[in-house]
């Protein structure tokens, strides 16, 4: 009777243990998937900031380029109408 005891408290204790290290196993796996989802983000979010400061620069580059312009056209207007008076 207690040698039954002890077999059936083992056997449990066994398959507890199983499914504790399939638990752990899969929390590793998950933690391990999560790293990688978490390198390639890094990567897009410093891809994407690389990106935004080339476009803040193109567009520090067209409003100059623009009001450069906008002068040009202004004195083009002004020479044009002392042309024609």
């Amino acid at each position: 009777s207690a040698i039954a005891n002890y077999e059936g408290l083992m056997a449990a204790k066994k398959k507890e243990i199983g499914t504790l290290q399939a638990q752990i196993e899969e929390g590793m796996t998950r933690i391990g998937n999560l790293g990688v989802q978490l390198a390639a983000m890094n990567n897009d979010l410093e891809d994407t900031n690389e990106a935004l400061a080339a476009d803040q620069k193109f567009v520090k580059e067209l409003e100059e380029g623009c009001a450069t312009k906008t002068a040009e056209w202004e004195e083009i207007k002004k020479t044009r109408a002392e042309e024609l008076l």
